[in-house]
């Protein structure tokens, strides 16, 4: 059955209470076990040896055949019968003694969470065939090794010239969507209550009550354009908040210094003793972020939301140790506090600053008067007189200057790596790496570890990791985020053609989404005229379905229902967004991001990171800083060498082989790699269970067509990608008639020739632009047309176009005429 047809018959016979009994069933379960407000899994109630919750599964598949799509459903297994035959088969296996209970908890945790009906569909399928005698073997045990996360790209693939307004926007928005969070409960209180400065912050205010009279404060401007309001601020700056160390300024008229996208920023806090440049600013000393707009009805645009984030992926390219970013939005006299995490951005409620006049000051002073930690700064790294260090396992490792490898966006890994030495030592021994996984992945150091233990060569090894704390809390979002209520996430309205929307491409996505503990789900709803998927955040289990009232029908984040296409549209629609700006975005997530479980924390809307700090040896430089042709190819081949031992030695698959994450290494030891594999933050055991975590981001250029096209990630991807690393090599390096902007941004003691990456007009732009389909298909042309992607080979690898023709021949051996890019 064609997957349009799938998904139309999911649309026209929806589940609606169709497993409201088996929920009320399980929760009363739950409750019987004593597991009401605990974090007990799906696995610990199903597996008790109680008779009652032993039917739990089989009540369920009895529910799910007596539901209308059941009986029109084809199966999948034998197209001439119906899914509902399958289902009585499955329900057959389940009575047995030797039915495995955990392949089942996907499919029950996607229900007890009120998931929408096309992820409990796709759970069904995959459980039936999961459980078929009729399923195919694959003939390996690594081809078995298929791991299939969703994957989200970021705004880190703008790089350079290629970071326009327009496409860092679409990036951003990419980020962005189904994590942004409005009008949070708390935030006021968490972020400016209760401090050591609030008292300060205080008596600031009372000070300035002479400014404020008969409801407004002296000589704001009206209309608040601007020029006029710039000018009121810094002067009510400078009459209520000098001598504080540190000071608001604008420059809306000139760029700042420090980044390679050209972005004005119209207000920002910053240190009072700075010595500005020529009078231009630098992104590296912002601490605080603001936006102006004049219009109050601009406060809860896409558009506002998507100019402040600009400015906080700005801070965090710049900043790479930045921990999150502070902003503000002022629209009119209407006035919303912003913080932006690598979970995502999240606001307080609005707040008229003429009718509030003492919260307007409080803010605007505490933001000047919080200490570092509270400002978002990296407080784990110290400084002294002799620049970066960090102190771990009693040894004092002293960082370099500049990072070796940073990432530039707001909703990632926030990966960071600088190169280490000890105190006593003048060589660069380690590389120090600070990053913020995902919660429910596996620690890099625990793989790093288990890869030393089993033998695994030509990759980093282990020396130290450990999770970061700050002023004595564990610095995790969890933490980032206590005592603050979130709602379900806003939707991002513009005028878009959101991508990938078959059920094929979605369908590998959602295999693993649920297995794990704790998840929270997304209730999605298809807006079919436009392809757009929307998502409302559902309450966690226990409370969902208590709280209808609160969230009120127009949320949608409890009840299951269809939508209206118009209507949600319409409702949805901001009318604020021009064309000739936000329109036709072309955004590349293949959904919207289901909420990840936040154990221990109050709210289960947002997905938790945890900040780590890893230190491994050797050091080693970028590939684009490679000496000579030769020692590039060596480097690619002793990484190549090092994720077959990780593969076969160690049972474990890398999953994100890309430039940033292979390194060329110098070692007096003869027969050493020159190239090593790093970074195993998206890796995976073989055989394990899916870690749970809702997105893995990748860089898109070097993603294998099969894995963009939403399937599973298995070992011949990995080498996939390490052909596009070598082809992108060719492509963008090499070029020795201009000075490229990496070098005069790398490390000194990172040798580097005149090498500049290409025009915009590339070939490979094709590469990271556009959706996910289109990409996959792009790139499976180039792999037919391949003599195109030769011919732009720069002048210094001219010579390895034989080279890339025989691999390439390996890699895709033709079948039909058509490219092989499977497994």
């Amino acid at each position: 059955m064609a997957a349009i047809e799938e998904a139309n018959i999911i649309n026209s016979q929806p589940i609606k209470e169709g497993l409201v009994a088996f929920c009320h069933q399980f929760e009363s379960s739950r409750a019987r076990l004593g597991f009401v407000g605990s974090s007990r899994a799906i696995e610990d109630i199903l597996s008790t040896e109680s008779a009652s919750e032993k039917y739990l599964v089989l009540d369920l598949i009895g529910a799910l055949q007596t539901l209308p799509a059941a009986r029109v459903l084809r199966s999948q297994i034998d197209h001439k019968t119906r899914l509902r035959a399958d289902l009585f088969s499955l329900g057959s296996k389940a009575g047995s003694s030797d039915f495995d209970i955990k392949s089942t908890i996907p499919l029950v945790e996607l229900v007890v969470n009120n998931a929408p009906d096309v992820e409990i569909w796709r759970a069904v399928f995959n459980l039936i065939a999961l459980t078929s005698p009729k399923q195919l073997t694959p003939p390996t045990a690594f081809e078995n090794a298929v791991f299939d996360t969703p994957l989200r790209s970021s705004s880190a693939s703008q790089k350079g010239i290629e970071q326009t307004h327009d496409e860092v926007d679409r990036r951003i928005l990419e980020e962005l969507t189904g994590r942004v969070y409005y009008d949070v409960g708390g935030f006021y209180e968490r972020y400016f209550e209760g401090k050591s400065w609030t008292n300060n912050a205080r008596d600031i205010y009372e000070e300035s009550r002479a400014q404020y009279t008969k409801g407004r404060w002296s000589g704001w401007p009206e209309p608040s354009l601007q020029g006029p309001f710039f000018e009121w601020f810094i002067k009510f700056q400078d009459t209520v908040l000098s001598g504080l160390g540190r000071r608001y300024y604008t420059s809306a008229n000139k760029v700042l210094r420090g980044s390679e996208a050209d972005r004005k920023l119209d207000i920002f806090l910053a240190p009072a003793d700075i010595a500005f440049q020529d009078g231009e600013h630098d992104w590296s000393n912002v601490l605080v972020i603001g936006e102006h707009k004049r219009n109050p009805d601009e406060d809860s645009s896409t558009k506002t939301l998507v100019q402040l984030a600009g400015y906080a992926r700005e801070v965090f390219g710049s900043q790479p140790d930045r921990r999150f970013v502070l902003g503000f939005t002022i629209c009119g006299t209407l006035m919303r506090f912003w913080v932006f995490d690598r979970s995502g951005p999240y606001s307080s409620e609005k707040f008229d600053i003429h009718r509030e006049p003492e919260r307007f000051v409080k803010v605007i002073a505490g933001y000047a008067l919080m200490t570092d930690a509270e400002l978002g700064l990296n407080t784990f790294i110290k400084r002294d007189e002799n620049g970066k260090f960090i102190v771990t396992r009693d040894v004092r490792i002293s960082l370099e200057d500049k990072p070796i490898a940073s990432t530039k966006a707001i909703v990632c890994r926030g990966t960071t790596c600088y190169r280490g030495r000890r105190s006593d030592s003048t060589d660069w021994e380690y590389v120090v790496k600070f990053a913020w996984p995902s919660d429910k992945r596996h620690r890099e150091g625990d793989f790093l570890k288990l890869a030393k233990e089993r033998g695994v060569k030509g990759i980093t090894e282990w020396f130290n990791h450990e999770q970061i704390a700050i002023d004595g809390s564990p610095d995790t979002i969890a933490s980032l985020r206590k005592s603050m209520e979130f709602w379900p996430p806003r939707k991002l309205s513009v005028k878009a053609s959101w991508v990938d929307n078959s059920m094929e491409s979605s369908r590998a996505n959602s295999r693993t989404r649920s297995s794990f503990r704790g998840r929270s789900r997304s209730s999605v709803r298809r807006l079919t005229g436009l392809g757009i998927t929307t998502s409302s955040t559902s309450i966690s289990s226990g409370q969902k379905r208590k709280r209808d009232e609160r969230f009120g029908p127009e949320t949608g984040a409890i009840k299951r229902s269809r939508s209206d296409d118009s209507q949600v549209v319409a409702a949805n629609a901001e009318p604020d967004l021009k064309e000739n700006e936000l329109d036709n975005f072309n955004v590349h997530s293949i959904e919207e991001p289901e909420a990840d479980s936040l154990a221990g924390c109050e709210s289960e809307t947002y997905g938790n990171r945890i900040h780590c700090c890893l230190v491994v040896s050797p050091a080693g430089r970028p590939l684009y800083a490679y000496r000579s042709v030769r020692e590039l190819l060596e480097a690619l081949r002793d990484a190549i060498a090092g994720h077959r031992s990780l593969l076969e030695d160690g049972k474990i698959l890398h999953r994100d082989v890309s430039e940033n994450n292979i390194i060329i290494t110098e070692s007096a030891v003869k027969g050493a790699p020159k190239g090593r594999l790093i970074d195993l933050d998206l890796a995976k055991e073989l055989d394990s269970i899916p870690s749970g975590a809702s997105h893995r981001t990748g860089t898109m250029q070097f993603m294998s067509i099969e894995v963009l096209q939403g399937k599973g990630h298995a070992y011949r991807h990995d080498l996939e990608s390490f052909f596009y690393v070598f082809i992108w090599m060719c492509v963008r390096y090499g070029h020795e008639d201009v000075v490229g902007r990496e070098e005069s941004t790398a490390p000194r003691s990172q040798p580097n020739k005149r090498r500049v990456r290409p025009a915009k007009t590339s070939i490979l732009r094709g590469w990271y632009t556009g959706t996910y389909a289109e990409i996959a298909n792009i790139k499976r042309g180039h792999m037919v047309g391949f003599e195109d992607v030769t011919a732009e080979f720069a002048p210094e690898f001219s010579g390895l176009r034989g080279l890339a023709e025989e691999l390439r021949n390996v890699l895709f051996r033709s079948r039909d005429l058509a490219p092989f890019t499977g497994t």
